[in-house]
């Protein structure tokens, strides 16, 4: 194995991005060899500042007011023997009353409605969240064979990128961001960008990313490319990787 592809398996265990032989062997790798444990430090040094970038989910606090009142509306109940259940037993006289006490089943349909709330609010934050998992991840290397960029693609279609380390952009010039969607065909804009900070960019009019999609980065004009293909240098490559 070369140095560029220890390299590289480091980087993508740091990244969680390694299935089956490749795993395993980074996992054998990591146990034995200091060279490839030094190599996995290196790169975990360098994606500190992505994970910085990171921001919390924290659910808002009416979710939380909402499930705090649904607890404190179920009453405590204490642990009866059988004995004490069948103390407890209600009278066939008390099920009539029950049955034909309005605001008992007033109460009962509130106390549903709320239970249904709940669940509606949970499984509704929960799918918010699923939608900002990344579905794809390319680590952009540059010349030096080192992470310039990463870039996220979402289930909607959005694709984030965030620059690494000191990222400059040359004066009067920006970067454009391109893809393959198909290996063997031409390279395809995905956005032109201004300034080194994470910004959002759109695949919704191209075809879904898949695994292995090579994406790139060249130096062009202040407005683009103006032949619709890469016309300066290539700075910036990487290939996407299925997110976990």
């Amino acid at each position: 194995m070369t140095r560029d592809d220890q390299d590289r398996l480091a980087a993508e265990h740091v990244l969680g991005l390694l299935e089956g032989d490749e795993r395993g062997l980074a996992e054998r790798l990591l146990a034995s060899d200091t060279a490839f444990q030094a190599l996995v430090q290196q790169w975990r040094t360098r994606f500190a500042e992505w994970d910085n970038t990171a921001a919390d989910l924290i659910p808002g606090d009416a979710l939380w007011q909402r499930i705090e009142t649904g607890i404190e509306a179920r009453p405590a109940r204490a642990s009866l023997g059988p004995a004490a259940q069948a103390r407890r037993a209600p009278s066939p006289g008390l099920l009539r009353g029950l049955w034909d006490n309005l605001t008992f089943w007033r109460g009962f349909g509130l106390a549903g409605a709320m239970a249904a709330l709940l669940l509606a609010a949970g499984m509704g934050y929960f799918a918010e969240k699923a939608t900002r998992q990344p579905m794809l991840v390319a680590v952009l290397m540059n010349e030096t064979n080192q992470p310039g960029a990463v870039l996220r693609t979402f289930a909607d279609g959005r694709v984030e990128l965030t620059p690494l380390g000191d990222m400059q952009i040359p004066h009067n010039h920006s970067i454009q961001v391109w893809t393959f969607p198909d290996p063997a065909g031409v390279p395809v804009s995905v956005g032109v960008v201004h300034t080194a900070k994470t910004v959002l960019l759109d695949l919704r009019n191209l075809p879904r990313p898949h695994s292995n999609q090579m994406f790139a980065i060249s130096v062009e004009p202040l407005t683009g490319s103006p032949t619709g293909q890469p016309t300066g240098p290539v700075v910036m490559k990487g290939t996407a990787s299925t997110a976990l």
